[in-house]
């Protein structure tokens, strides 16, 4: 498969090497956080973030008043809302998460049709 690889990126030009280059550049965490913040759905995760930050505060103020509470009952529906907060949280970390990996995947497709058509190109198919 290296040899095959070798040969296209020798058959190519300057600009399509650097197309190449471009493409087979891996994406870290931080740049796919990025992307998520950009395109169509991008109010998905604003949302989902500021959601997130409203349960946060919402998780720290049950915290406080579960450790406050000074009878049984009042200390176990404290911790039936911390328990949903954390609920939320890992709801909205999972749906984050999907998203960014749907990027991910929609970029490496489009890194694959850009290297058959490169090699379509080189061809004359």
């Amino acid at each position: 498969m290296q040899d095959i690889d070798e040969k296209i990126r020798l058959a190519l030009t300057a600009e399509d090497q650097k197309a190449m280059a471009a493409i087979d550049r891996g994406t870290g965490l931080f740049e796919l956080m990025g992307m998520s913040f950009k395109g169509k759905q991008a109010w998905m995760m604003i949302y989902l973030y500021v959601l997130g930050l409203v349960v946060a505060v919402a998780l720290v103020y049950t915290l406080v008043q579960y450790f406050q509470a000074t009878d049984i009952k009042a200390s176990l529906n404290w911790l039936l809302g911390i328990l949903t907060c954390m609920f939320m949280i890992v709801l909205m970390k999972v749906l984050a998460w999907q998203q960014m990996f749907k990027l991910e995947l929609m970029r490496e497709i489009k890194r694959l049709e850009m290297r058959i058509m490169l090699v379509n190109e080189k061809t004359g198919a």
